[in-house]
């Protein structure tokens, strides 16, 4: 039986070493061990890897309904952590109204406990329970961490349950805004009928950043409409003006910052949705 180190299953499934080792966290794949404790794969494990890929991608399940759909294929998965904060009264999903929230429901969903995921993403437990109480003091970065950690995207937990079908068309003046970014970010959608592809107008103020780096799956496009945007990728800086465009791969860590004395506004896409 042929057994595969962890770098080489992430070229031979195109993922990302760091995103074996979340699955691996939440109990989606458990790779064997080597006799000196290294993780190795075999191909049984490379076909979950790739169909944990296309439920992701392609069918767009977030973490907690991945590993149910593994468990009825009967792919091992392991045992969700039981240790979680006591339940909040009358919460449901249909009354999740703040952005906090949401991030607190899929916390849940995922299985997590406020430490599991502070452990996870390097935030502390109080930034965490504050933000999903308040809905405030997240920052692009962390909101994009605990995404992440959560198997899910911003994206889709900013976005209200609807009962009418997505629009094709979206009339100027007619995007829907994403709310509990601040004052000093706006995000507008430009294509919710979609399903890999995350386009949107962001509109930023002079001084607005993303407060770190932060890096996800996928691929992403950035075109200056107007305003001046610094973007850090792996460490290098760009400055971009009007007219100016960069992509490149969203696992390279990304930071960015609108400077200038007049506001920013860009065209973002990602995909597949993973913002």
């Amino acid at each position: 039986m042929t057994l595969h180190r962890i770098t080489d299953v992430a070229r031979l499934t195109g993922t990302n070493v760091s995103t074996l080792r979340l699955w691996e966290q939440h109990g989606l794949v458990s790779p064997k061990r080597s006799a000196v404790g290294q993780r190795v794969f075999d191909q049984a494990d490379i076909e979950k890897i790739r169909a944990i890929q296309h439920m992701r991608k392609v069918e767009g399940l977030n973490m907690s309904a991945i590993r149910k759909a593994l468990a009825e294929k009967d792919l091992d998965t392991a045992p969700q952590s039981l240790e979680r904060e006591p339940e909040t009264e009358g919460l449901n999903e249909s009354g999740q109204n703040g952005l906090g929230s949401r991030f607190r429901l899929a916390r849940r969903k995922a299985g997590l406990s406020l430490r599991e995921a502070a452990e996870s993403t390097g935030l502390a437990i109080s930034f965490i329970s504050t933000f999903e109480r308040t809905s405030q003091g997240a920052t692009v970065a962390s909101m994009q961490a605990l995404a992440l950690c959560y198997g899910t995207t911003v994206t889709d937990l900013s976005q209200p349950s609807r009962s009418k079908p997505h629009r094709e068309v979206v009339r100027s003046g007619k995007e829907r805004s994403i709310a509990g970014f601040g004052k000093n970010i706006r995000i507008l959608q430009l294509a919710e009928s979609l399903s890999l592809l995350d386009c949107q107008k962001w509109v930023l103020q002079p001084g607005a950043e993303s407060s770190g780096f932060y890096s996800h799956e996928g691929e992403e496009f950035i075109h200056v409409l107007s305003g001046a945007f610094h973007i850090a990728v792996d460490d290098v800086q760009h400055v971009l003006g009007p007219g100016d465009s960069i992509a490149f791969p969203s696992q390279h860590p990304h930071s960015w910052k609108a400077t200038g004395d007049e506001p920013t506004v860009l065209i973002w896409v990602n995909t597949p949705k993973s913002f």
